[in-house]
C-alpha cells in the first residue's frame, strides 16, 4: 500500500526524506515509507488523515539478525516497539535511549 505524501512550501526548507516509521495521529496506524522529496508530514493509508510533523522526528537505528541495518525516523514516543525488517520480515525490537535521543535495536 502506498503512502501519500504531503510537500513542505517552497519557502519551508525542513522537513524530512528518507525511510520514515510514523504513527497516524487518528487511528494510531503505523506505517513505513520512503520517500526522496523532503516532506513535513503524511497521509494515512487507513484512515486519510494528515499528520504534520509538529515535533522534531527521531532517529531510528535497525540492526536486523538478517544482516540489514535500515535507518528510520519516527515520530512514534512508546519505550519499546518492534518494528518488522524489510529485507526478511522478522520484528525488531528497539527501545528509546534518552542519552542519545533516538531508538535502538534491544541486543540480548
Amino acid at each position: 500500500m502506498e503512502s501519500k505524501i504531503l510537500k513542505p512550501a517552497a519557502a519551508e526548507p525542513r522537513g524530512y526524506k528518507g525511510f520514515l516509521y510514523i504513527k497516524c495521529r487518528k487511528c494510531g496506524e503505523v506505517h513505513a515509507f520512503c520517500t526522496r522529496d523532503r516532506i513535513n508530514g503524511s497521509i494515512c493509508p487507513r484512515c486519510g488523515t494528515r499528520t504534520f510533523f509538529t515535533e522534531p522526528l527521531k532517529v531510528m537505528r535497525i540492526y536486523c539478525e538478517c544482516g540489514l541495518y535500515t535507518r528510520y525516523m519516527t515520530n512514534l514516543k512508546e519505550e519499546v516497539f518492534d518494528v518488522n525488517c524489510i529485507n526478511c520480515g522478522s520484528p525488531v525490537a528497539v527501545k528509546y535511549n534518552g542519552r542519545k535521543n533516538c531508538y535502538e535495536t534491544i541486543r540480548e
